[in-house]
């Protein structure tokens, strides 16, 4: 067996990665899985324009106004800056753009957000080429297979010190972009080399609360792009970019790596079914926590103004990136720390996209509960992740009683998923939050999602 864990005459799990993913068809997929990806493709819709008005997106939006063709043939979600330009410029903006608000989705085992690179890469694609709907979500489910398999293969030890929906987002953009182009497998490896030999993504934003995690997103989108259209073009990418001995595993990860997550399973095991929504606008690591806390105030008849301090038992990477955010002085700053998190919901009931505004982070009563919650390593519950995301909370009331809840499962897990009501008042809620008012429109966006298989071009999904 050669280091990437294949005979020295096979093709490395890689090449067997590419192969499928250049000859999946739509008719090969799932109905249940053709299902998901509509439900996700609406939950992206409505973060990316529920984000358009952040400054980093701004900026973004007047880097592609500057820098790209403006007669371009694909569209930004936000209609009212009122330009089309090319697949990557559009997918650098939208992709910054629905990463804003902490709502996109989650693939746990990969510790991804596939979807906020996923569907603004394929759909500003799909638009250039002239895509039908069953063909961009054939990319789509290409995009998530490649993406989250790379991510599970760096695994939870990658993910302490590079941002994997930026790592593994950009091979599965640079898959569902050569899906549409229709590349073959050998084009389809470039692709996938050429995008592996850019990954990046650091955490170092979360302490000063800046703006890199929009950089992320929308840079994996704009490389992957670029991977896949460049290898059309006859650019070749290095062949083993996960397993070689120069490549991602070797210099990414500084523990152990998961070679069976490349290729095990395909067609079968689907990511976007394992996939989970967020119901809670704020890091899915503090989402167990919230979950049980909500849960027991319910149970014991336990108020905002009842309670002394809460102890949260969690996993080592919710301790990592969540005690990376410090009080959290900016809102999107603050959906990083346990504690403000834990207060919003106490005291609100809920952790909703609109529950966290500017006059929330002077709010001294949350302030001060925010400084009695502390967060614990839970062995048993880091020994599940990321397989499982669980929390416990301990809450100690002023009262000296003492409750305690654990959740297995977070309110939009596959074992728990939304509704079809439940994705579609989010859905609304996040155009809402983005400014856009016009219920009609939204109606009709909805619809479309919902028969996204049925659409004869990608045209048109702007707010």
């Amino acid at each position: 067996m050669s280091q990437s864990g294949t005979s020295a005459s096979g093709p490395t799990r890689t090449e067997h990665l590419a192969t499928w993913s250049a000859n999946l068809q739509f008719k090969d997929i799932p109905q249940d899985v053709v299902q998901k990806t509509k439900d996700f493709f609406l939950d992206w819709l409505g973060c990316a324009i529920a984000g358009r008005h952040h400054p980093a997106v701004a900026a973004i939006a007047q880097f592609a106004k500057q820098m790209g063709p403006s007669n371009g043939k694909s569209e930004i979600i936000d209609g009212s800056l009122n330009f089309s330009t090319s697949p990557a410029f559009a997918s650098l903006v939208n992709g910054a753009s629905s990463h804003v608000v902490e709502q996109d989705d989650l693939h746990n085992r990969s510790i991804m957000h596939p979807a906020t690179v996923i569907y603004p890469a394929a759909l500003a694609v799909a638009q250039e080429v002239g895509a039908t709907g069953e063909e961009f979500i054939a990319a789509c489910v290409v995009g998530y297979e490649v993406g989250c398999r790379v991510g599970e293969y760096l695994g939870k030890s990658h993910y302490e010190r590079f941002h994997s929906t930026a790592t593994g987002g950009v091979i599965g953009v640079a898959a569902a972009t050569a899906h549409l182009l229709k590349l073959d497998a050998t084009k389809t490896l470039s692709a996938i080399g050429t995008a592996g030999t850019q990954a990046a993504g650091l955490w170092q934003f979360l302490l000063d609360a800046t703006h890199s995690k929009q950089v992320h997103t929308g840079k994996a989108c704009f490389d992957g792009i670029f991977a896949a259209y460049t290898a059309r073009d006859g650019l070749l990418g290095p062949r083993d970019i996960l397993e070689g001995p120069r490549a991602m595993g070797i210099a990414l990860v500084p523990g152990d790596t998961k070679p069976e997550a490349i290729d095990q399973n395909l067609g079968s095991d689907w990511a976007i079914v394992s996939s989970s929504f967020k119901w809670h606008a704020s890091c899915r690591h503090t989402h167990p926590s919230v979950d049980a806390l909500l849960s027991l105030m319910k149970k014991n008849d336990v108020h905002f103004d009842d309670i002394d301090s809460i102890v949260t038992r969690t996993y080592q990477a919710a301790l990592n990136v969540l005690g990376l955010s410090g009080s959290g002085e900016t809102v999107h700053q603050s959906k990083f720390s346990m504690g403000f998190v834990l207060a919003i919901a106490a005291k609100k009931g809920q952790a909703m996209i609109t529950d966290f505004t500017e006059d929330d982070l002077t709010d001294s009563s949350l302030r001060e509960f925010q400084k009695r919650v502390s967060m614990e390593l839970d062995e048993e519950i880091d020994s599940k992740f990321p397989e499982k995301w669980q929390g416990t909370v301990i809450v100690t009331c002023k009262s000296g009683e003492k409750f305690t809840e654990s959740v297995e499962f977070a309110k939009g897990d596959p074992e728990l998923p939304l509704t079809k009501d439940e994705i579609e008042r989010k859905a609304r809620a996040l155009a809402t939050y983005g400014g856009f008012t016009d219920t009609a429109r939204v109606n009709q966006l909805i619809e479309r999602s919902w028969n996204l298989e049925r659409e004869t071009n990608l045209n048109g999904f702007t707010f």
